[in-house]
């Protein structure tokens, strides 16, 4: 054998060496990476949980602090939530064009201003404006912890995270639920407010430092006109209509936890802060344990079966509500976790939508089912606050006015199921 030769075969395998060394080196580097980012845009999503949540434990003394009608709250309480569904649009272009941390991160900075702002509030007028502030921020938490997922990770991998981020942020539902009404109670509700608005400023921090990925190379050559039109065009797509009134109904059992059950609890059995916050913590708990139920439910049945027997027993929960809404503590508190653990669907709606959904549109097609979502939050949540305010003006008995808020959200969740039972669970066979 030619001494050469064989000089250069342990170099050759050196350098084999080496490349695989260095390919795992990178492969390694990215997963960690991709780890890191789902763990901060899970915090985020976390504070997103808490800041939907809190107004619920607090109402009395918000409206005792801002001399808030009925309607008022309700238009307080909808300030966010109507902020957050007009991003959603945006927020999914810019996830297309150019990833998710960077437009992430600039709104988590409107979200840390804003978070400030709630806390030193004069008025109630300032309270909408951070309000809308806080939801802007809120916004591209849980659809760009999907989003990044879907583009970083399989499609198990991707359902397995999505159910457990879900599960997880729930941990901020719980924070403003007995912690927040323990800490009002007995330091004010600002004082507790500050910490979580430096939780913000925290996860703002994260997110840009973080955070790094590239949208898709198709986006950003479109024209931003071309892809807004692209975007109305997909309300033109009848599968996602299937999904869309599914999408608005969710937040008619979220929309009551996250702004009237403080009030229900207050007005029908008189609890008071530290009190109503315990109560509401059961609640959180009962969507802490649906989400990891629901995958469960996904693994012996199917993802449409799981959405439509927890959509069922979703509005089982609202009927018993409406019927008898004075019967005890312990029966409202029940039902009504079941009824607004239908929010916890919304990543395997999510999900569902992902299936139907160009790769190059997928940021546009979620912010889209999104914007339904938050719209109907909004929608419902002051919806709630008229049907309240009409009862107030009109002397109905307290447990009258809130069976009546009941049934229109047993209405709502009952006509989504109907075109939901047509939905179909992959992109429908283009026609020849």
């Amino acid at each position: 054998m030619c001494p050469r030769r064989i000089a250069r075969e342990p170099l050759q395998q050196e350098t084999k060496v080496n490349t695989t060394f260095q390919q795992e080196s990178t492969a390694a580097a990215a997963e960690t990476n991709t780890s890191r980012g789902i763990a901060l845009l899970t915090f985020a999503f976390i504070l997103s949980q808490f800041y939907r949540s809190c107004l619920a434990v607090i109402a009395p003394e918000l409206q005792h602090d801002f001399g808030l009608s009925p309607a008022g709250f309700g238009a307080l309480s909808s300030c966010f939530f109507l902020a957050f569904a007009v991003a959603q649009i945006p927020v999914g272009i810019a996830f297309d064009r150019y990833g998710v941390g960077r437009p992430t991160a600039v709104l988590l900075g409107v979200g840390a201003v804003s978070a400030i702002g709630f806390v030193v509030a004069p008025n109630a007028g300032m309270a909408m404006l951070v309000q809308m502030g806080l939801g802007l921020a809120c916004a591209p938490v849980f659809m760009g912890l999907l989003h990044y997922a879907s583009e970083q990770l399989s499609e198990r991998q991707y359902m397995r995270v999505g159910s457990r981020s879900n599960a997880l942020g729930m941990i901020g539902a719980l924070c403003a639920t007995a912690p927040l009404g323990w800490a009002s109670q007995h330091v004010g509700w600002r004082p507790a407010m500050a910490l979580a608005a430096v939780c913000m400023v925290v996860a703002c921090y994260g997110v840009w430092r973080f955070v790094r990925d590239d949208g898709h190379e198709q986006a950003r050559q479109a024209p931003m006109s071309a892809m807004l039109v692209e975007s109305g065009k997909l309300l033109g797509y009848w599968p996602l209509w299937t999904l869309i009134p599914l999408c608005v109904a969710m937040s008619a059992g979220t929309g009551f936890r996250n702004a009237w059950s403080g009030p229900y609890l207050a007005d029908v059995f008189g609890l008071q802060a530290g009190t109503r916050g315990m109560a509401l913590m059961l609640l959180s708990l009962a969507g802490f344990l649906t989400a990891f139920a629901l995958p469960v439910l996904v693994r012996r049945s199917s993802l449409k079966a799981a959405i439509g027997i927890w959509g069922c027993l979703a509005t089982a929960g609202g009927i018993a509500l409406t019927i008898w809404p004075d019967a005890g503590v312990a029966s409202g508190v029940g039902m009504m976790a079941l009824l607004s653990t239908i929010g916890m669907l919304h990543p395997l709606v999510m999900a569902q939508g992902r299936a139907l959904i160009p790769a190059p549109a997928r940021g546009r097609g979620l912010g889209l089912l999104n914007t339904f979502v938050f719209l109907g939050s909004a929608l419902t949540s002051w919806g709630f606050g008229l049907i309240a305010n009409v009862g107030h003006l009109r002397d109905w008995p307290v447990a009258h006015t809130y069976s009546a808020i009941f049934l229109s959200a047993v209405v709502v969740v009952a006509l989504s199921l109907v075109p939901y039972y047509f939905s179909p669970i992959s992109a429908p066979a283009p026609r020849r």
